[in-house]
């Protein structure tokens, strides 16, 4: 079964502290993951990779062994960086604390002591709540009839931060289009096969004719799940988009979307939305080398003069320096690529010959291009150029420029030694693919 990661988690030292949150939880019916924190056994990074609001005892350890409440701090800031995934979103951290003056000092001290790589472990807010509002520390019962005191703090503290009320009303939005979606597949299977023992194989045919049409019959054996999604994503999709909601939730996007700037921005923070937007790479996704839009790594044995000059008729000097306009002392600084490219059927129904590549250049952004006689820089119609990437800050933000022209085709054997470095998304492909066919479509006549 797969699981879903929890949204709320508490972590306690007492159990029985833990145990009456937790009822109060199941009170309001939300579900909520429980964990006893022991400092011997630690905690399971596993647990908080869907983490959204995160409730933590102040005093985690034994107040004998601490020395000064900065300890407390410690732990707590230990906890965020060993334990929040990179992937796993906002958050907000609920301090259980009597002292308000505390919480301030939390703040101050996570500001200046989370470790600046991992910016993911830094909550969106810290709101400090007195466990004893709500359960009685002393028996470890909760108190009665306030569940609904303690919702209300949470969404009060939630909706202070109207940027995460609206994207985790989203996330929500985004489960309940994925929950009609289902239903209205299963609703394809007749009424009288919606039995036990015929439900399975009903299902399996719509499936399969779904994947078939998505894909292709030949394909669909590659990737079963990427063609069932191929067929679906787009009705997720499109009911994400068009779903109905309430005033409530129009209200809440109306105060998270307010920045009226025009201010363009910088190359990295403009390469990593492009990256988000455009680009699938390997940690996150699953690709191949032979797969539509994939980049890989130029081959190392195939980047010498004779052997760019036996597939592509040029010299290195020549390609770098007249095709990209690249000066002689950026070259080294530029990365050769090969982007996947080709008709979207051939690919979905793994139509058999060679795959096709373009030559491409990752040219950093401070890279500038040689001009001409004239002082300006004239680069071939024949190129195609990416928006502003940026995979990592060590490599810095570059852009991908692709030359039409240069074209390769090779077996797939031959593609699936390659390095993947990562894969254009369809939209940004589609484009590249749309120059190319634009640039090798056009007419030419002779006239006098």
């Amino acid at each position: 079964m797969m699981d879903v990661p929890p949204r709320f988690i508490v972590v306690d030292d007492k159990p029985e502290h833990l145990a009456a949150i937790l009822s109060v939880f199941q009170t309001l019916g939300t579900s909520c993951l429980g964990i006893v924190y022991d400092a011997e056994q630690g905690l399971k990074a596993r647990d908080f990779r869907g983490v959204r609001v995160l409730f933590l005892d102040l005093h985690l350890i034994d107040p004998l062994q601490a020395a000064g409440e900065e300890r407390h701090f410690v732990t707590v800031a230990s906890i965020l960086q060993d334990c929040i995934s990179q992937s796993g979103g906002p958050f907000v951290l609920v301090v259980w604390t009597e002292h308000d003056h505390l919480i301030d000092g939390l703040r101050e001290y996570l500001d200046a002591s989370l470790d600046p790589e991992r910016p993911h472990a830094r909550p969106l807010a810290i709101v400090g709540l007195s466990k004893g509002n709500f359960i009685d520390v002393n028996t470890g019962v909760a108190n009665e009839g306030r569940a609904d005191a303690l919702r209300d703090a949470i969404e009060a503290e939630v909706r202070g931060q109207p940027q995460l009320a609206a994207l985790m009303a989203w996330e929500i939005e985004v489960l309940a289009a994925a929950a009609t979606t289902l239903s209205t597949l299963v609703d394809l299977v007749p009424n009288e096969m919606r039995n036990s023992t015929s439900f399975g194989g009903a299902l399996d045919e719509v499936l399969s004719r779904l994947a078939r049409e998505a894909v292709g019959r030949q394909h669909v054996a590659t990737d079963h799940r990427a063609a069932i999604a191929t067929a679906l994503a787009p009705i997720l999709a499109d009911r994400i988009v068009n779903q109905d909601v309430s005033e409530t939730a129009a209200a809440v996007w109306r105060q998270a979307v307010t920045w009226g700037g025009r201010e363009r921005l910088d190359s990295r923070r403009a390469g990593k939305v492009n990256r988000m937007l455009h680009v699938a790479v390997p940690r996150s996704e699953a690709i191949q080398s032979t797969d539509w839009g994939a980049v890989v790594e130029y081959p190392a044995a195939w980047w010498t003069n004779n052997e760019i000059r036996n597939r592509l008729g040029v010299t290195q000097a020549e390609l770098l320096g007249q095709e990209f306009k690249i000066g002689t002392d950026d070259r080294v600084r530029c990365r050769p690529r090969l982007v996947r490219i080709g008709a979207a059927c051939d690919h979905a129904q793994g139509s058999g010959g060679p795959l096709p590549y373009l030559f491409g250049l990752e040219i950093p952004c401070d890279v500038q291009r040689k001009p001409d006689n004239t002082g300006e820089v004239r680069l071939p119609a024949s190129e195609w150029s990416s928006p502003t990437l940026l995979l990592d800050e060590a490599s810095g933000p570059f852009v991908l420029a692709v030359n039409t022209r240069y074209a390769l085709s090779v077996t797939p054997a031959t593609a699936d030694g390659w390095q993947p470095v990562y894969r254009l998304r369809e939209q940004l492909l589609m484009h590249l693919i749309s120059h190319a066919s634009g640039y090798m479509a056009r007419p030419g006549i002779v006239s006098f």
